[in-house]
């Protein structure tokens, strides 16, 4: 299902681009903000090891190699030590967000040790507010605020189905 992509391009242009990020990993397992960054500091969708799996776990599906899929579960254990943010709950640079990492990595290797840890996120989410996060500029919107935490909630009612929103389709 989905577009198909021409194999030279997957061998000549995506399979060379997804190593180039591979290689940029900093020695924590985590991933820079932005090619020119050395600070291993961010970990959250839009910037480190939560964005970076669901490309490893893409190239995994794509390609067959388990080093995609071995880095992916280094990616999660990375989210796992570092990914509850002070940020904020929502999707794109809050706990939410890191979340489903947890969830994408269940679908594919059916671990509950990741469905664990999606719900152990949730958990978090559930206490939104008290845990002196900061308000986002959009407090109610579906990648910086309220709307996305309710929605990655949502998602554990049947996490076999989860979708990052307007990411994965």
């Amino acid at each position: 299902p989905g577009a198909k992509v021409h194999p030279d391009v997957l061998s000549e242009l995506v399979r060379p681009s997804v190593d180039y990020v591979r290689h940029k990993k900093f020695r924590s397992g985590n991933y820079p903000s932005s090619l020119s960054n050395e600070s291993d500091r961010l970990v959250h969708w839009c910037h480190g090891a939560p964005g970076v799996i669901h490309m490893l776990l893409m190239a995994h599906k794509v390609f067959k190699e388990e080093k995609y899929l071995k880095e992916a579960a280094e990616c999660g254990e990375v989210i796992w030590q570092r990914g509850l943010l002070r940020k904020g709950y929502g999707i794109c640079h809050g706990t939410a967000g890191n979340g489903y990492a947890f969830l994408s990595l269940y679908q594919l290797t059916q671990d509950k040790k990741y469905l664990y840890r999606a719900c152990k996120f949730a958990e978090w989410c559930l206490d939104y507010g008290t845990h002196g996060c900061r308000i986002p500029d959009r407090p109610y919107s579906l990648f910086e605020g309220m709307a996305g935490a309710i929605h990655y909630l949502s998602e554990l009612a049947n996490p076999e189905a989860s979708r990052f929103p307007a990411f994965e389709l």
